[in-house]
């Protein structure tokens, strides 16, 4: 227990000051990205400044596996340098037994990036993409719980779906004259935009007169004063910024309206593996610090540590997108690298350093 704790505080205060580093380095060049676009709608220092902080959680869930495998090398690495490791394997400590400690101070992780990844990330990245996107564009006023708001001249628009592919779903167009009376509404089921225009799907236009209400039902028709596509996708959230349940219940959707999912399973699949990838890389620091092995110094762990992560994370990504292309199982192309990994591992614990 004592032991476990020593490793575990001395891996923690590592891998949070690695983590810090990396978000603010990742931030910064995010920063500098942002600034390129102060100046357009009403996009300003402040607005971009805001965007950044708001992404530090997505960041911080992404950037992970990377600082923790930078933490653990560098951890190891001191207690190695300080022949304290060396002590504690003479102690009859087994490495099957430090790899037990580590993975008790991976579960502390797990916990944290879930904590990050499924509550705080969620909400504050789509509050970030909001907001940017209102800032940029005059063409979306606001976001509520009923979808996005626009205005066109006289005519206000509002859109509840937005789904991948230019495809947007229950729109709800109010046209006002110039006394601001309400004159007609219509209500589409879908549209799709189709050769530089929208095209709506099941209509159902009400005038409103004086005199009189009429409703007319047209299966389709033309619509050129909608949202650019451009503009709609600014506002769509990325398939990774999701939460698991709301990838359950959009993949959910899609399947019941026979539209692709692919990349939502393979987001899925990516944050069901993520623990799994946080516990790998806290045990491969074992396999690379070698208590026998002559010193070596700190930066190097830490430049080992950071080659390692950010390769895994790219193989990951790699994976990821072959297996959409060529049409690999989601579960298949997620896991592998984490698999391969676990297998290095178990492969090296087996056998003596």
């Amino acid at each position: 227990m004592i032991l476990d704790r020593y490793i575990g505080r001395s891996i923690v205060v590592t891998s949070i000051l690695a983590l810090f580093a990396l978000v603010a380095v990742f931030a910064f060049f995010s920063l500098v990205d942002q600034l390129d676009d102060t100046g357009r709608g009403n996009y300003g220092v402040a607005d971009a400044i805001q965007y950044v902080l708001l992404t530090i959680p997505r960041l911080s869930y992404e950037l992970f596996p990377i600082a923790i495998v930078i933490g653990s090398m560098a951890a190891l690495g001191m207690l190695a340098n300080t022949s304290e490791l060396a002590v504690i394997r003479t102690s009859g400590v087994s490495q099957s037994q430090l790899a037990y400690s580590l993975i008790k101070t991976g579960l502390v992780f797990v916990v944290i990036s879930i904590l990050i990844g499924e509550v705080i990330a969620p909400v504050t990245e789509q509050a970030a993409q909001q907001k940017r996107s209102i800032a940029l564009t005059k063409q979306i006023s606001m976001k509520t719980k009923h979808g996005f708001w626009s205005r066109d001249g006289d005519n206000y628009i509002n859109i509840r779906k937005i789904l991948p592919g230019d495809r947007v779903e229950e729109i709800y167009i109010y046209e006002f004259d110039k006394e601001h009376q309400l004159r007609s509404s219509i209500y589409a089921k879908h549209a799709e935009y189709n050769q530089d225009k929208w095209v709506l799907h099941d209509i159902l236009k009400t005038e409103i007169t004086e005199e009189q209400v009429t409703n007319n039902h047209y299966e389709t028709a033309e619509w050129e004063a909608l949202l650019n596509p451009e503009v709609i996708n600014m506002v769509t959230i990325k398939p990774r910024y999701l939460s698991i349940l709301g990838l359950i219940s959009y993949i959910d959707y899609l399947k019941a309206n026979n539209q692709s999912s692919k990349q939502y399973v393979q987001a899925f699949w990516s944050k069901l593996i993520s623990p799994f990838s946080i516990i790998a890389m806290i045990l491969l620091s074992i396999c690379v610090v070698r208590c026998e092995a002559r010193p070596m110094g700190l930066g190097q762990r830490v430049f080992i540590g950071a080659l390692i992560g950010i390769t895994f994370h790219l193989i990951n990504q790699v994976s990821g997108h072959l297996g959409i292309v060529y049409g690999m199982p989601a579960f298949l192309s997620v896991c592998l690298p984490t698999v391969v990994i676990f297998s290095y591992i178990y492969y090296r614990l087996s056998n003596s350093f």
